[in-house]
Order: structure tokens, then C-alpha cells, then sequence
């Protein structure tokens, strides 16, 4: 017998008086003798497939006592496949509608002993990843129905990235308006995250491994880019969730922040106004007042730091200004995050406005855009020692108002916040100690106080009372006097 006619052979096909071989017990295997010769080689491809056929049987019976509900199945003499109830492939529905259907998956296990091994694996990692929820249908498991999906996308990611940024845009826009808040969305939590993709070239698993190793993992970065380019690729059609998912990690927890108390603040004004090296060029320098104005109008108003360069000084110097409330124009701070106030935003110490000179205006000279102007703040902060981060400033202006009592609403309304923000943003910097502080303050001094007015009241009223006492024995003295006089008479 040749060789060709042995590998086109299908011992399926076979039959031995009558009973086709389909139907023989494959644990009596070894008594197949079918029309041919023992010897024959036809005879032993018929027996290796009831063998394998027999230990197929067998797996599946160890799986079924594990509760494994993929089974292995030979989908011809040669291969053995999977089959069982997996989440619907694109554009499949199961019976009844349901979100599940029955498949057998073809992938590549050769029907032996080393084989039906690897099927056994296959079918628990399998079992597990829908047990888990965590399945998905990889290139691996559609098989040729990937390489067709393949050659449909191929048309698409002929395009550059470039150019599926700018459709990706025009769909933005769709459903976001473009005013200030919609170009500031855009550009902080979109095209920031997908400039990091290679511009040039085609969107590949390549070009997405190559944004995601820009990142650090466990970095909010890292977290945000992930999810971006997700929203990216299923807008593109692209199957890039593997590749992705293997970087991706999760958003880190944010470092509990030590907010400097008043006194640290104070120190912090005096520190930032350190002089000037007498070799310092004296042109195009911001002057240490100018850094101690900054510092001291980010302290008392509890402005973001870019917003400083948005306040109306005009306003604010007015005399008719009493109360020293700071207006903003957002259209200053070009589309950066402002928050919109409906009041001017008051100093909570108000003896700050004074003991900073902060009505004799010394704006810091900074140059450039925006972004340049608030990252000098950041690095004349670092470089002083000052020992805390502009934005703590803020953040210590807001728990200023919860020590002072005043209302959620109106707190959350001076620093531009929804009150969700707010009470998620800036409680959670309130540590223990900060609270122990507001504890003592807003219920012990208060109990105090309340304590001490009280004995000052009994004081009161026990003077009071000697005091009667007194009046009531002079009024007796007097009328004993009286009576004596008249008996005497």
C-alpha cells in the first residue's frame, strides 16, 4: 500500500461484518479485525482511531466529574476539537435568542495520545475563562472566520492613525458641543492619550504596543491610555483588546496628601520670598515679591493655580470691593479647567488680605503659554522648600471652610464645584489629624463655650440671690423696728 493511499485513507468509513466501525465499542479496540489482514495497514489506522476514540471517551468522563462543561470531540480521524456553549460570535444569535450557542472549535490538537493531553488543557483553561466571565473570542479560538474579519479590516487599517484620529474626532463632536468645556474634554482626556500612538503609520498591535510602552505601569497614565485606546479601536473595527489588556493595570489609590495647617503657610510665604543672587539678571525675572503675591492670593483664595493669571484686578482693587471678593474670566485661561462661579470667591481670612499686602498688586512676569506660566509656580515651589505643591494650597482652603462651618453648597460654589465633586475631591485630604482639628474646634469649643456661659449665668443668678437675701433681711430689721415702736407707744 503506498503512502498516499494510507494518508487519504478514513477509517470512518470501515465496517466488519456489517457493524460499520462507528457503532463498535471503542473500548474493544483490540478486536478489530475488519475485512482486512491482521497485518494489514488499513487494519491499524482503523484501531489507532478506536483507541484514540475510546480515550477521547474517557477524558470526557474525568472533565464531566470536574463539573468541566467543554468537551473534547474528534471532528475527524486526525484532529480533535472543543465543543461547547460559548458567548455568541459577531453577528450570531443562539436558540431562542439566547446570548449563548453551541461550537465546535478546530484548533489544530492532532488525534494522540500527546494530543488529546493538550485538548484536556485547552478545555479547562477554556472552562475556567467563562466560569470567570473573562472570555473572549481571540484569533486563536475563530480560527478562519479571524482571517476573513482580517482581510475585511485590512482595507480599513490601511488608513494612517492620523487620519482614523480625525474620523474619530468628527464623531466626538457628534455628541459633545463645542464650547469651551467640549475642547478642553477633547484635548485632556482624548487626543492627549492617542498622541502618544505612532501618527505615520497604520494601526497595528505594533503601534499600540508602542503608545502603551510610553506609560509606567501602575501609573494613572498607564490606566487612562488603556481605556482610551480601547474606545479607540472599537471605533476603528480593530481587534487590539489583547494586546491592551496584557499592559493595562489598574488606576492606582491616591497618595494621602500632607496639607500644610496655617502656621506651615505662613512659614511658606516667607520662604518663597528668599532674594535674589546679586549676579541674577534683574530682566525678565519674576521678583520675590511677585512670587510672594502669587503665593499669597493662591493661600487666601484657594485659586487653581492657572487662575491666577484670570483674575479681574481691576475688580478686585476697586474700593467699592469690601469684602475683597476675587472674580475670574475664564476666556483667560483659554479652554483650561476655570469652573464656573456664580459668586466671587471671598477670603476666609480675611486679615490675610493685609498681612500679604495682597491689594498691592505684584503679578509674577511670565512668559509664554499658560502651561509654561502655571509650571514656573510648580518649580519656584520645589526649588524654595516651601514643602508642599501649589494645588495644596487649595486643598487646605477647602478644609479651611469646613473648620470655619460654612456650608457644603457654598464651599463647593467659591472653588467651582459640583458639591459631588467637592465632597469627593477634598474630603478624602482630610486625615485624622485634620479632623481631630474640626472635631475640637466645631464641638469641643463649642460644648466650652457653652459650658462657660452657663457658669457665668449660675454666677449671675447666685449674686442675685444674696443679693434678695440681703434686701429681705434689711425689709425684716425694719419692720421689727416698726412694731417695737408702736408697742413702746
Amino acid at each position: 500500500m503506498s503512502g498516499n493511499q494510507s494518508s487519504s485513507y478514513d477509517p470512518r468509513k470501515a465496517e466488519w461484518d456489517g457493524v460499520p466501525i462507528e457503532k463498535w465499542e471503542p473500548s474493544k479496540w483490540k478486536q478489530w479485525k475488519s475485512k482486512h489482514t491482521a497485518t494489514d495497514e488499513f487494519v491499524k489506522m482503523e484501531r489507532e482511531y478506536l483507541r484514540i476514540k475510546h480515550t477521547v471517551e474517557q477524558a470526557n468522563t474525568a472533565l464531566s466529574l470536574d463539573r468541566v462543561k467543554i468537551k473534547l470531540k474528534l471532528t475527524s480521524a486526525k484532529s480533535i476539537g472543543l465543543q461547547g456553549s460559548f458567548p455568541c460570535k459577531a453577528g450570531d444569535v443562539g436558540k431562542n435568542g439566547s446570548p449563548h450557542k453551541q461550537y465546535t472549535l478546530s484548533l489544530g490538537f492532532v488525534a494522540n495520545d500527546i494530543g488529546v493531553k493538550a485538548a484536556i488543557a485547552k478545555a479547562r483553561e477554556l472552562d475556567l475563562l467563562l466560569i470567570t466571565k473573562q472570555f473572549q473570542w481571540t484569533p486563536e479560538l475563530l480560527g478562519k472566520q479571524a482571517q476573513k474579519l482580517a482581510s475585511l479590516n485590512e482595507g480599513k487599517n490601511a488608513k494612517l492613525i492620523s487620519e482614523l484620529i480625525q474620523e474619530y474626532e468628527q464623531e466626538f463632536w457628534k455628541t459633545h458641543e463645542q464650547n469651551r468645556q467640549g475642547i478642553r474634554t477633547w484635548e485632556s482626556h482624548y487626543i492627549r492619550h492617542l498622541k502618544k500612538l505612532p501618527q505615520d503609520s497604520p494601526l497595528s498591535q505594533e503601534s499600540l504596543e508602542v503608545a502603551l510602552q510610553k506609560t509606567k505601569p501602575n501609573t494613572p497614565s498607564r490606566f487612562y491610555l488603556a481605556w482610551q485606546l480601547k474606545k479607540f479601536c472599537e471605533f476603528c473595527g480593530f481587534d487590539g483588546i489583547k494586546i491592551i489588556n496584557s499592559y493595562a493595570t489598574p488606576l492606582p489609590t491616591p497618595t494621602i496628601r500632607k496639607i500644610p495647617n496655617d502656621d506651615e503657610i505662613i512659614q511658606g510665604f516667607a520662604k518663597i520670598g528668599v532674594p535674589l543672587s546679586p549676579y541674577a539678571s534683574k530682566e525678565n525675572i519674576t521678583l520675590p515679591e511677585q512670587w510672594q503675591w502669587a503665593y499669597g492670593m493662591l493661600a487666601t483664595y484657594g485659586l487653581r493655580p492657572h487662575e491666577l493669571f484670570a483674575i479681574d484686578l481691576e475688580a478686585f482693587t476697586n474700593p467699592a470691593n469690601t469684602f475683597h471678593l476675587v472674580t475670574l474670566n475664564p476666556s483667560l485661561t483659554a479652554g483650561t479647567k476655570t469652573g464656573e462661579r456664580n459668586c466671587g470667591i471671598p477670603p476666609l481670612y480675611p486679615h490675610w488680605i493685609d498681612l500679604f499686602d495682597l491689594k498691592n498688586i505684584k503679578l509674577p512676569f511670565n512668559g509664554g503659554k499658560l502651561s509654561n506660566k502655571t509650571a514656573k509656580l510648580y518649580i519656584k515651589f520645589r526649588t524654595s522648600s516651601v514643602g508642599f505643591r501649589p494645588y495644596d494650597l487649595r486643598h487646605a482652603y477647602a478644609i479651611r471652610g469646613h473648620r470655619l462651618q460654612v456650608p457644603i453648597k457654598t464651599m463647593a460654589d467659591y472653588m467651582g464645584h459640583t458639591v459631588q465633586e467637592h465632597t469627593k475631591s477634598y474630603q478624602r485630604w482630610m486625615n485624622e489629624d485634620t479632623n481631630l482639628e474640626i472635631y475640637k474646634e466645631v464641638v469641643i469649643h463649642r460644648q466650652g463655650t457653652s459650658k462657660e456661659a452657663l457658669k457665668e449665668r449660675i454666677r449671675e443668678l447666685e449674686a442675685e440671690n444674696l443679693a434678695l437675701r440681703a434686701e429681705n433681711e434689711t425689709l425684716k430689721g425694719i419692720l421689727i423696728q416698726h412694731q417695737l415702736g408702736e408697742l413702746l407707744s
